[in-house]
């Protein structure tokens, strides 16, 4: 009975924190609220601290502008083979910088680094078709390094969707080979 106490009184507190952090109560109503609830020990550091706002949207733009940009790079512009690379290969850099740093500050860097694969396979699609123009079995074994490159990323890094996807990748290309 007193844990079932202890969590509704741990989410009351919880919500007073909120409205004093938003400004919903003026901050001495939540000041009596918290001394209230809490019986007049206070909070403890670790309630008051102000929680992380994950930097979802930062993240979306980059990664979203940084694919668009890529694809307007390899399929609308005439640009020469070695500008191109040099390009995409700044975006797949950037892409991996601001994804360490988010693993760094403790946000999750998925859409960053699934960015940087995705334009990384695109533009080693694009530099082996320019190069070896009609060999397929160069675009098939592009497609496979890719595909090791994500298995590889995914247990060196412990992230078992890119994992997943280089398994799921290679497997698909491997049926497709065949058929």
């Amino acid at each position: 009975m007193t844990r079932i106490k202890d969590s509704k009184t741990e989410t009351i507190i919880h919500e007073i924190l909120l409205w004093k952090q938003t400004k919903m109560l003026p901050e001495q109503y939540c000041d009596f609220l918290l001394a209230l609830y809490t019986e007049g020990a206070g909070i403890n550091a670790s309630q008051t601290a102000e929680p992380q706002k994950k930097p979802f949207l930062k993240e979306f733009l980059i990664s979203i502008s940084s694919i668009v940009i890529s694809l307007f790079v390899i399929y609308f512009t005439e640009l020469s083979i070695v500008l191109q690379t040099a390009i995409l290969a700044s975006f797949v850099g950037l892409l991996m910088g601001v994804g360490i740093y988010y693993t760094k500050k403790q946000f999750s860097p998925l859409l960053l680094y699934t960015s940087a694969a995705c334009i990384l396979l695109l533009s080693s699609i694009e530099i082996t078709g320019k190069i070896f123009e009609e060999n397929t079995s160069q675009l098939y074994i592009t497609l496979f390094l890719n595909c090791f490159i994500w298995i590889g990323a995914g247990v060196k890094w412990k992230m078992n969707y890119f994992t997943l996807a280089g398994c799921v990748g290679a497997f698909l290309v491997g049926i497709y080979i065949l058929l």
